[in-house]
């Protein structure tokens, strides 16, 4: 289980993962070797999966993001685990989610415009076998994203 200690330290990671270890103990006022300790054993257990950056995606040309709401087809030769799994690969899809309700997969797209996400729905998504209707939504604006 983790300790108030442990959530001090991973939500300050969560919030600047550059921040040095000595940085972080100053902050919380802990021993620096308490902190590196606590982290090895978040790390060890998968609560801390890995140390990973947020770019700015709209500074790197893809300002455009989409979610695509994907219905499954049963019967093609492709489980809907292995589909979300190849769907991942695709360059420009960001994050694949198996869902329950009306829809069976939420995919997060990013791309330089809405129209180059329609290519990816349209030239590629929709062509691939397993994959039946979907519906995409464009996000206006992001006001809280996390990684």
């Amino acid at each position: 289980m983790m300790d108030e200690k442990d959530w001090k330290i991973l939500n300050e990671l969560i919030e600047d993962a550059s921040q040095s270890v000595s940085e972080l103990a100053m902050k919380l006022n802990m021993p620096r070797t308490t902190v590196q300790e606590r982290i090895k054993k978040l790390r060890s257990k998968g609560i801390i999966k890995k140390f990973t950056i947020m770019p700015d995606y709209s500074k790197l040309g893809k300002p455009a993001t989409a979610f695509v709401l994907i219905s499954f087809l049963p019967g093609a030769n492709i489980s809907q685990k292995k589909l979300g799994e190849y769907i991942a690969t695709l360059p420009d899809v960001h994050e694949v989610h198996l869902i329950s309700g009306e829809w069976d997969i939420l995919l997060k797209v990013r791309g330089e415009s809405i129209q180059s996400i329609g290519e990816l729905v349209i030239d590629k998504l929709r062509a691939i076998e397993g994959v039946g209707k979907s519906m995409t939504c464009a996000s206006f604006l992001t006001i809280k994203e996390e990684f």
